[in-house]
């Protein structure tokens, strides 16, 4: 059955590929592109520095191509982030139809025995998630890969030193990021187990019944149980974020730390 799930979201979003060819090709190259442009800068403003430390002057047509690699690199990047927008947003589209259309072919009884509140969070969670997955997950991933790939590349030949620092503090990061990142799917998970969300619909469709037996109080230590426990999901999830970025730049500054102290010992390599 969960094959059967995954096998009929991948045949949604291949159709949705298919059927928006332009588009993804578009996304892929701009990608590359930004990718590539992200690059042109550093190396610019290194000649730039060269000639300065070198006692050469300074031509107004290097700083005037540099300020146009800023400029190239920030078109890029705004035009990948739109594209991915929108592909994010056909991915969305293609997975809702195909959600709606299995949904008018279920059965009267298989949709008696569905909660209404997860079917709607379905409809807008799930797929919310995946358009997330594709937009800021799996693409961006890709394309940081390749960025942060390229940028040990350069360094790599300019700066030997520098890229066996950066080899060393990588995996560091990389673990740290995936300890972060199963604690806080872990929360997520938990918070959606605990939504209040969920219960909405079922209250409404049954609020003459509970009021019948007089189970407001019960429904309000229900509700109350759930509040709390989506409460502690989210604090787990927002101490995880809270401690993520400093992390990363206690990392960054121990970089540049390290960086100072070989520009300082005068050893080139």
């Amino acid at each position: 059955m969960r094959n059967q799930k995954k096998a009929g979201v991948i045949s949604a979003l291949k159709a949705a590929v298919q059927s928006h060819r332009i588009l993804t090709i578009g996304t892929l190259l701009y990608v590359a592109a930004s990718v590539a442009a992200s690059l042109i800068p550093p190396l610019l403003l290194k000649n730039i520095i060269d000639r300065l430390t070198g006692g050469m002057p300074l031509l107004f047509t290097a700083v005037l191509l540099y300020f146009g690699s800023l400029v190239l690199e920030g078109t890029l990047s705004s035009a990948q982030k739109t594209l991915l927008v929108l592909f994010g947003q056909k991915m969305t589209h293609a997975l809702r139809s195909e959600m709606s259309q299995k949904l008018t072919h279920l059965e009267a009884s298989t949709l008696a025995g569905q909660n209404p509140g997860e079917i709607a969070a379905r409809f807008s969670g799930d797929v919310d998630a995946v358009e997330a997955l594709f937009t800021s997950g799996i693409i961006s991933m890709v394309a940081d890969a390749c960025r942060i790939i390229s940028i040990l590349a350069v360094i790599a030949v300019e700066n030997t030193g520098l890229a066996l620092v950066l080899l060393v503090i990588l995996p560091l990061f990389a673990v740290f990021t995936r300890f972060v990142q199963k604690r806080m799917l872990a929360a997520q998970l938990e918070n959606r187990r605990a939504a209040v969300s969920g219960q909405v619909p079922e209250t409404l469709h049954n609020i003459r019944t509970i009021h019948a037996l007089g189970l407001e109080s019960y429904m309000e230590q229900r509700y109350d149980q759930r509040i709390g426990e989506s409460y502690a999901a989210m604090e787990k999830t927002n101490f995880y974020d809270a401690i993520y970025s400093p992390v990363v730049f206690l990392l960054n500054a121990t970089v540049v730390g390290i960086v100072m102290l070989l520009s300082a010992s005068g050893n080139a390599d």
